[in-house]
């Protein structure tokens, strides 16, 4: 594999990569702790990729299945899943979540005539269903870059796929390292923010289709746009304790590990 070519703004900006997943961004409650947790870092180049919100993945999987199985409980599913994202808009910006809520319910709609269209031809395409997967990272990225921009923070929003290009092989994904870099470089010429938030589990593949990494995918995005950016750290974050002795649903008696090798 080569290496990815240089897309930061100066490889001597100390760059960190931070990843953080659906549990660590449930709820507004939760990405303004994230927020926080950033905030406090003194990195001089701070690169956040995200996953979409607990249970959204998930829910959205699901939204495409109800339609392309004609079952009209597909818009219960999708008006609640775009009340649980107005709801978090307006929690985390308040006054400031207009813009936010428009970009919403505009995104949220397309999706409806997505699901509409399934419901009509009765099948749900793997293309289609990779298109709408991963949209709950796209929205997470908007949530907590706006609510960073709202802090008064200067911050980019990287719609991964834009940048990043993949393809799907035997052995699983593998990335277009080269064809990725210079999306990222020419990118970046229009957003040069040493902040930027990231959207995980997204990319396109080598004909322009949109495509995902898999589930539990964020992580390898994270390290991804971690070699993209030249970043000296990728820190993966998460909600528990540690890394634990065992399986604490199997083994109860497991303790926090205080370090690994």
């Amino acid at each position: 594999m080569s290496s990815p070519v240089a897309a930061s703004a100066s490889s001597s900006v100390h760059t960190v990569a931070h990843k953080f997943g659906g549990t660590s961004v449930a709820n507004a409650q939760r990405y303004a702790h994230v927020a926080s947790l950033l905030l406090a870092r003194p990195e001089a180049g701070q690169i956040t990729v995200v996953s979409a919100m607990k249970g959204v993945t998930d829910g959205l999987i699901e939204l495409a299945r109800l339609a392309a199985a004609g079952d009209a409980q597909w818009r219960h599913a999708w008006s609640a899943l775009r009340q649980r994202h107005h709801e978090a808009a307006t929690d985390l910006l308040g006054e400031q979540a207009g813009e936010l809520l428009a970009w919403f319910d505009g995104r949220f709609d397309a999706l409806a005539d997505l699901l509409q269209a399934l419901s009509v031809i009765g099948g749900l395409p793997d293309e289609v269903l990779e298109r709408v997967q991963g949209l709950g990272e796209v929205f997470s990225a908007q949530l907590l870059g706006r609510h960073l921009r709202a802090l008064g923070h200067d911050c980019a929003v990287l719609d991964a796929r834009q940048v990043l290009v993949v393809s799907h092989g035997e052995l699983g994904v593998e990335v277009d390292w080269e064809r990725s870099a210079a999306n990222l470089a020419a990118w970046r010429q229009d957003n040069p923010q040493a902040r930027v938030v990231v959207t995980g589990f997204v990319a396109r593949d080598g004909q322009g289709r949109i495509t995902t990494l898999g589930r539990n995918g964020s992580d390898y995005s994270g390290a991804i746009f971690a070699a993209l950016f030249q970043a000296a750290e990728l820190h993966i974050w998460t909600d528990v304790d540690g890394v634990l002795s065992a399986d604490p649903r199997v083994v109860p008696e497991a303790v926090t590990l205080a370090g690994l090798s």
